[in-house]
């Protein structure tokens, strides 16, 4: 039996990174499609960086809700 996989579209980081701050909360597909455009790269720039600390900030201090 072959397992299946999911392909999910490929989007900037600054675009999902935006909607999750914007929107003050992560869905499933949210944290899927964030961490397949973050592992799609060789290196992240300053700005990416900055964007996942904020998420990570976000989630940490509970500004950003796990729906």
């Amino acid at each position: 039996m072959k397992s299946a996989q999911v392909c999910f579209p490929k989007f900037p980081v600054q675009q999902i990174a935006h909607r999750i701050i914007n929107m003050r909360q992560i869905s499933w597909i949210d944290q899927q499609l964030f961490m397949s455009a973050l592992l799609s790269k060789q290196s992240l720039s300053m700005e990416e960086e900055h964007l996942v600390e904020r998420i990570y900030e976000g989630l940490h201090r509970g500004w950003i809700r796990v729906i």
